[in-house]
């Protein structure tokens, strides 16, 4: 009777429906032809968006040994808060033939891009379990040749991301040619609209090798972001602008080491930069620096603030509070620091990891399809 009633009266509906996790919404669907018509509606899915944003959970990617002894990937979605009962579920990948080789390349309004080597892309919304394998690429060449001087090309960099001007999902590619003669010869760029499904090319103002850094990337309020390394300049961050589809540089501080590692992240909103020895040593520092930009689009950086010294850390993950971050151990563990009181806990994860190989990123539960067409158009906010 509480259905039928609220089923009939849209407004009282639409009020609980806004606030309910996507995996009830899908469910309901099937309670009566209205309530399908409106979970599908752009705008319900749109306001759902942004009552959700403020309700994150972490996506989770570990390389784990399996009971045969082999390598396989592991997703697991972590929702907050953080202790022993912790809620943990696993994801899993639906190309099979993928599986055990893929990057997390960026995420934005509760979707997620994933790269195999570089070559075959995935979209994918987790709360919703829903995948789409991207087109091929119009820049890759895929015919090997003995010829020496034949045009080759590979993968330096993906990135995705939400344009908010066009109200769309774009995935942006950067690709180096080169042959076994001259090696390195050039970059292009070209970049996947979702609600056209196809790939085009855009100018890149890159000029002369530089590498872009993998698993040092970062997505942030309609920008990606790249750690470039430039044989001539040194390093700098590569950005890319997903609404006016821009390249852009930005000089760091003289004085980063070059021979740290860094990476990328966000605090309070703003772009910092964790920059710590790459040794594996018992204990490591991790100075903090953050980005300003000023009224006038002037960048300038400010050291923050130096955790640790910690023992038995290979390397920061995200921050999931101004306190807290988590992070990867030297044997493989996610574990969770508390920077003001120094003290450290494991999140309890299925599998044995192997080191080095975890991401992590934030996403929101949404109803955002990755199927295209106008349902891709609607998430502006």
């Amino acid at each position: 009777m509480a259905a039928e009633i609220v089923g009939n009266n849209l407004e009282m509906a639409m009020e609980i429906l806004w606030h309910l996790p996507p995996e009830t919404l899908l469910r309901f669907k099937s309670v009566q032809k209205s309530w399908y018509t409106l979970i599908n509606d752009p705008q319900f899915v749109s306001k759902h968006l942004s009552n959700s944003l403020e309700h994150k959970c972490i996506l989770l990617k570990r390389v784990v040994t399996n009971n045969a002894g082999e390598e396989e990937i592991m997703l697991s979605i972590l929702n907050f808060p953080f202790n022993s009962s912790m809620s943990v579920i696993d994801l899993d990948f639906p190309y099979e033939e993928y599986s055990k080789y893929y990057e997390i390349n960026g995420h934005s309004h509760g979707l997620i891009c994933f790269a195999s080597c570089g070559v075959d892309i995935f979209l994918c919304n987790p709360a919703t379990r829903e995948f789409r394998k991207l087109p091929p690429s119009i820049l890759l060449t895929t015919r090997p040749s003995s010829n020496p001087n034949t045009l080759r090309s590979l993968t330096n960099s993906i990135g995705f991301g939400y344009d908010a001007k066009s109200r769309d999902f774009k995935v942006v590619r950067v690709v180096y040619f080169f042959n076994d003669a001259i090696h390195f010869l050039y970059f292009k760029a070209e970049i996947y609209d979702l609600s056209k499904d196809r790939w085009r090319e855009i100018e890149l103002p890159i000029c002369g090798y530089s590498s872009l850094m993998p698993r040092f990337d970062l997505y942030h309020k309609g920008t990606y972001y790249w750690w470039e390394r430039d044989g001539r300049e040194g390093e700098n961050i590569l950005s890319f602008d997903m609404s006016e589809e821009l390249f852009g540089k930005i000089s760091l501080p003289e004085s980063f080491n070059r021979e740290n590692y860094k990476i990328l992240g966000v605090l309070n909103g703003s772009i910092v930069v964790f920059d710590y020895p790459c040794e594996v040593n018992d204990e490591k520092k991790f100075d903090l620096w953050e980005m300003k930009k000023d009224e006038c689009g002037v960048i300038s950086w400010s050291n923050l603030l130096t955790i640790g010294p910690i023992s038995g850390i290979h390397k920061p993950l995200l921050f999931v509070s101004s306190d807290e971050v988590l992070m990867e151990d030297n044997e493989g563990q996610v574990v969770l620091y508390n920077i003001k009181t120094q003290l450290m806990s494991v999140v309890p994860l299925k599998g044995q990891s192997i080191r080095r190989r975890c991401q992590a990123t934030f996403v929101t539960k949404t109803l955002a399809s990755v199927m295209g067409g106008n349902n891709s158009m609607s998430y502006g906010l």
